[in-house]
């Protein structure tokens, strides 16, 4: 996680300030996706909307929360329609998670249940999100939206949440060449090393024992 950037900077720019980035976020708004108690707005006004678990089990698919890339979420039979995971526990439906690209699509109205919060600074410059009631935040999600209506506009930001440690391999899932374009002039692969980005920092990488050697933290 954060705790472990740091080290040897190597004459790079290497910024120790451990707290920064995706452990701010989560410090910020939780570790876990947020379960939302009841029955989803559009499902419940539809017939049998959020059916009893017996039902449920008939006409739904069962997911792991982790295909749509929530990890973390409570434990649980979990099934999808239009746009939601739907939790049931042995009492019936428990909650509900909105999806990216399902309940929380381009031109949909963002939830009122989800409460618009201040982002920490580097992420409103470094996207370029504008003033609070132009973005959102969800499940590792930077939403933008239109500031009147609340309106999906568009994803800014995916952030992946991979603990990256220096000394460690990198994460599979960085074999291609990923660095901001304003940054590629200076840290580009070249023999021995490879620069890979990963929430607002640059990892240089060893090529050939794959290990992390260097944390930098881009300017925002």
């Amino acid at each position: 996680g954060g705790g472990n950037r740091g080290g040897n900077n190597g004459g790079l720019d290497l910024d120790l300030d451990v707290d920064f980035a995706l452990p701010v976020l989560r410090q910020a708004f939780g570790t876990s996706p947020q379960l939302i108690t009841g029955c989803p707005p559009g499902l419940a006004k539809k017939r049998n909307g959020c059916l009893p678990p017996g039902q449920a089990r008939q006409r739904y698919r069962s997911y792991d929360p982790g295909f749509f890339g929530l990890f973390g979420a409570s434990g649980g039979n979990y099934f999808y329609d239009d746009g939601y995971l739907l939790r049931y526990g042995s009492d019936g439906l428990s909650g509900y998670i909105p999806l990216l690209g399902g309940a929380l699509r381009i031109g949909e109205a963002w939830p009122d249940y989800y409460e618009p919060r201040a982002l920490p600074n580097y992420y409103r410059d470094y996207y370029r999100l504008g003033d609070q009631r132009s973005y959102r935040y969800a499940d590792n999600v930077i939403y933008r939206v239109e500031p009147e209506s609340a309106a999906i506009l568009g994803v800014a930001a995916l952030l992946t949440g991979d603990d990256i440690t220096i000394g460690q391999p990198m994460p599979r899932g960085y074999d291609v060449y990923n660095v901001p374009y304003e940054y590629r002039d200076r840290y580009y692969d070249k023999p021995g090393r490879n620069y890979r980005y990963a929430d607002g920092y640059v990892y240089e990488i060893d090529t050939e024992t794959a290990l992390v050697l260097t944390a930098i933290r881009l300017a925002s």
